[in-house]
């Protein structure tokens, strides 16, 4: 019953991941991308107040160590956000799709040296399978126009550590905090944190203080879905499986988000669906099956 969770939490997450990017596109059509930031977090961040104030959630950081939840929610979502952002003004979004498929890869290595988490070499194979599922469906969807600035790589390189680091250092908080209590840290720093950039560009004169007049009702439904489904609920997923499965184990359900996506694409856009796409799929789902079933099988067998 836990692996049934963990397989609905990961989709889940998966699923609502896959869908920001339509939701992100089209309130980017009337909001700069710090003005974006400051709404979906502050959204997010009201949301989880409201959580507790009415008992929903419990959290609680009386006599605990705040250090990991603050290092948690440097990586993800502060800087991880600020420097994808960046790092797409300078790089084609298919370099960026590529370059972020490698989280899971990373958090293998990642998760042995800081956590001593070890996957078999079953296991290794097929988060390496995903990742070039992923490959496959963006590299083909890109017709071959990969590329970009080289300071576009080195900072979607950056992003992708980012969120590598992130899953292990929610991995290492969930021993103290509960996901709810992380969660509830990281939506709070991320409104604080866009809130004093959106402060600093209002000062500088390059953002305006009529943010919510200038909504219409398409933006202000896609700021209330990133930031209520994308960033609360999902980010409830996300944690839960950190704190339930080997690091590696859940970041390589992230790499069906990129399946999510190009579904999603299909079915509400118009988009073409690629033989390469049926193929990519196959891998994705193959590896992240994979790699858990695997994992379920050497935990019953250390029982």
């Amino acid at each position: 019953m836990s692996r049934i969770r963990n397989y609905v939490a990961g989709i889940g997450a998966s699923v609502i991941f896959g869908f920001s990017f339509l939701f992100t596109k089209n309130a980017l059509d009337e909001l700069a991308p710090h003005e974006l930031l400051f709404l979906r977090f502050l959204t997010a961040a009201l949301v989880m107040s409201a959580l507790v104030l009415t008992g929903i959630i419990k959290v609680d950081y009386r006599g605990k160590d705040l250090k990991p939840l603050l290092a948690t929610a440097l990586l993800q979502p502060v800087l991880y956000f600020i420097v994808e952002t960046e790092g797409l003004r300078h790089a084609e979004s298919s370099t960026a799709g590529i370059i972020l498929s490698a989280i899971p890869v990373a958090v293998v290595a990642l998760a042995a040296i800081f956590l001593g988490e070890r996957l078999r070499p079953s296991q290794v194979i097929t988060t390496i399978l995903s990742f070039f599922g992923v490959v496959t469906v963006v590299l083909f969807r890109a017709t071959g126009k990969i590329g970009g600035e080289p300071i576009g790589f080195i900072l979607l390189i950056g992003s992708m550590l980012c969120a590598a680091v992130f899953n292990i250092m929610s991995r290492w908080s969930s021993r103290s905090f509960k996901p709810a209590e992380t969660t509830f840290f990281m939506m709070w720093f991320g409104a604080l944190a866009f809130g004093l950039i959106f402060a600093f560009r209002v000062l500088g004169g390059g953002a305006r203080l009529d943010i919510l007049h200038r909504l219409s009702w398409p933006a202000a439904s896609s700021v209330l879905y990133l930031g209520i489904l994308s960033s609360v609920v999902a980010f409830l997923l996300v944690n839960y499986n950190l704190s339930k499965l080997k690091s590696p184990e859940a970041a390589v359900f992230a790499n069906l988000t990129t399946l999510v996506s190009v579904v999603a694409g299909i079915a509400l856009r118009g988009e073409t669906l690629l033989a390469t796409d049926i193929l990519g799929g196959i891998m994705i789902i193959a590896g992240v099956w994979g790699t858990n079933v695997l994992g379920a099988r050497r935990k019953r067998e250390a029982t």
